[in-house]
């Protein structure tokens, strides 16, 4: 049937224009030329193996993936025609957050977000920098943080502070690398100064709870870790009765037990806080009876386990022992009536004081004369007894150089160092033996853990025997710190490694979160 064109209009004017559109529409159809370019090539593709499908980390632990990729066209493995992203997308958010947490090939991240029962996606992406191609993987990410018990590590870092933690998780510890980055917004600024873990009793509000005091040459904080985590924090001058303005900084805490804590502050104030009677730290206790400071050694020995507030310390102008009681305010000359030694005019200078669980519980101070002779003297003392049970020559001559002392709970050894090496000086038969060398690298503290929350637990009990010995490679001090606990066995055997982590700073102080 041939093809027709009606039209029904009155208005030859409009059929004219319309005819000419129609006319115009054909010849631009009939003209058009296909000029597109069928000369295809092949494209490079590529494929990402070695990723799981699913991951699961600790909230500030490092997770690890090194991604396996494959090309079809590229074998040169040239990682520069590539660029790499990894984003971190939180399904539950609203709306959904999307954030990029590297821009590596592998993936070296220390998890930052906050755990959840719902896993994270970890997407993949790499892209050719020529065409724009961009191929992805994806996987899921569980972020848990169980948080419980273990070492706390306090690091120098080029002369900032960083602390660690390796908690406990069944018969083992993960490791957990700047723990307040991941897990608190508490920052911590200067030179690292204190770290020290016990059981607290608030005296203005009395709750009791599981405290990290931790601090450096600027400030100091009290972390409460009661559930487990870090992000309950409050500097400490909070918790002062007496308005302190700043620089100020704790430089040693010592609890004994039962709520009874003992500051040596930055200003060479030695003061004590008790909830009983509701002492806050504020009023230093470093007085004579007449309101005279006296400057005291920062070597001081709380009574550990004592019912009431007891410590007896060094008066460094004075030559002499001083020792603080109950709730009182100012602290006085130890009253004896044993001959050993006049604790009131030693005339010597004090190397060192610290108590001990060794010989039924005992507080040790070495003592150096004006010829360059080391005494130790031994006392048994709290809020109501002071009883020096010996006082003896140290024929150790390698002593006088020492930079770090402990002395071991259960024996009583005083375990000291000298460079690189541990030496162990036996108070009973007199004997001087160095029983670790560590080579060249420097030895930057040792000390035995004392537990104050729950000491009796299995584990505790057996970490308190062990003779921790920190160390690091002067060459890497921010990188090659290691922790290593010894076994110091009786009748003066000899030590063996229980247990080494390694990967730390140069290590300042550590702590047991109990």
């Amino acid at each position: 049937m041939p093809f027709r064109l009606i039209i029904y209009s009155t208005d030859m004017n409009k059929i004219v224009k319309f005819l000419s559109f129609c006319l115009i529409v054909f010849a631009l159809s009939a003209c058009k030329k296909d000029i597109g370019n069928y000369n295809y090539h092949d494209i490079n593709e590529w494929t990402i193996s070695e990723i799981a499908q699913s991951y699961s980390a600790f909230q500030g632990s490092v997770l690890h993936i090194t991604p396996t990729i494959t090309y079809t066209k590229d074998h040169s493995n040239d990682t520069s025609k590539y660029t790499y992203t990894w984003t971190s997308v939180d399904n539950k958010a609203i709306p959904v957050s999307r954030k990029i947490i590297a821009r590596t090939k592998n993936l070296n991240w220390t998890v930052s977000n906050p755990a959840s029962d719902a896993a994270y996606t970890l997407l993949y992406e790499v892209t050719e920098k020529s065409t724009g191609l961009t191929f992805r993987s994806s996987a899921n990410l569980m972020v848990t943080s169980i948080i419980s018990d273990g070492w706390l590590i306090l690091n120098d870092i080029n002369g900032n502070a960083r602390l660690d933690f390796l908690n406990h998780v069944k018969d083992d510890f993960v490791y957990f690398n700047n723990i307040l980055a991941s897990n608190s917004t508490l920052t911590l600024t200067g030179k690292p100064k204190l770290l020290y873990f016990c059981q607290r009793r608030d005296p203005f509000t009395l709750i009791t709870a599981k405290s990290i005091f931790i601090g450096t040459d600027q400030s100091s904080f009290i972390i409460n870790t009661q559930d487990n985590s870090f992000g309950n924090f409050w500097n400490m001058t909070k918790s002062m009765s007496n308005y302190i303005p700043a620089p100020y900084f704790a430089e040693k805490i010592r609890s004994q037990g039962d709520n009874l804590t003992y500051m040596l502050d930055s200003k060479g104030q030695l003061l004590f806080e008790n909830p009983i009677v509701g002492y806050s730290f504020g009023n230093a206790v470093n007085l004579t009876s007449d309101g005279t400071p006296f400057r005291i050694s920062p070597y001081f020995a709380e009574a550990y386990g004592s019912i009431a507030t007891y410590a007896l310390m060094y008066d460094i102008d004075k030559k002499c022992f001083m020792e603080h009681k109950f709730y009182n305010t100012t602290s006085s000359v130890p009253s004896t009536t044993s001959t050993l030694f006049n604790p009131g005019n030693m005339n010597m200078d004090l190397m060192y004081m610290d108590y001990t669980a060794a010989f039924s519980g005992q507080t040790f101070a070495l003592l150096k004369d004006n010829a360059n002779k080391v005494h130790l003297a031994r006392i048994v003392c709290d809020y109501s007894t002071f009883s020096p049970r010996a006082f003896d020559e140290v024929m150790a001559p390698e002593m006088l150089n020492a930079t770090q002392f402990a002395i071991d709970p259960s024996e009583g050894y005083i375990m000291y160092s000298v460079g690189s090496k541990v030496y162990r000086y036996n108070p009973s038969d007199q004997s001087n033996t160095m029983i670790i060398d560590m080579g060249s690298r420097k030895i930057s503290l040792i000390k035995y853990q004392r537990f104050v929350y729950a000491p009796k637990t299995a584990s505790y009990t057996e970490y308190a025997k062990k003779l921790i010995v920190c160390s690091y490679d002067d060459a890497a001090p921010a990188t090659s710190g290691t922790m290593d606990l010894y076994t110091i066995p009786g009748l003066n055997g000899a030590p063996s490694l229980y247990h080494s982590f390694t990967g730390l700073g140069k290590i300042v102080e550590v702590t047991y979160k109990e």
